[in-house]
């Protein structure tokens, strides 16, 4: 039995990547915004064929997407682990890159560094008894 030989894609280059998130950035509000499913889909693909018709590689729409994931994701964890080191030592030893800047300036600040102080993971406390649970921060009684 002939064993199925499966290739890698390159790795996007630091030229590639950047025209990909400055392409992602100038069209961020029509591709993630309430704009129709079909005007997303081809802006992808105007995206993707300009990256490919300039670096002449063969990727698709879902090759950009996971990229920009992974990017946007390695943006909020720097900016994370640079809170992190400004709330411990007063400044932060992390620089950020262009690229992260130009990343997290897409981002809510609070898709970073969470909702101040508030451990959002006790939203969920038992009530007294007689009283329901609350899945509310405020207004229960």
């Amino acid at each position: 039995m002939a064993q199925k030989v499966t290739t890698r894609k390159a790795n996007f280059s630091e030229a590639e990547t950047k025209m990909v998130v400055t392409e992602i950035k100038k069209n961020f509000d029509k591709l993630f915004g309430k704009s129709a499913s079909s005007e997303k889909t081809a802006l992808w693909r105007a995206i993707c064929n300009k990256v490919n018709g300039i670096y002449c590689k063969a990727r698709d729409t879902e090759d950009l997407k996971k990229k920009w994931r992974d990017i946007r994701l390695k943006a909020k964890q720097t900016a994370a682990k640079r809170q992190k080191e400004q709330e411990e030592t007063g400044a932060p030893k992390t620089p950020h890159t262009d690229m992260e800047l130009l990343v997290l300036d897409t981002l809510h600040p609070e898709s970073v560094g969470g909702v101040g102080n508030m451990d959002t993971s006790m939203a969920r406390m038992p009530r007294p008894e007689g009283k329901p649970e609350c899945i509310h921060l405020q207004g229960c009684s």
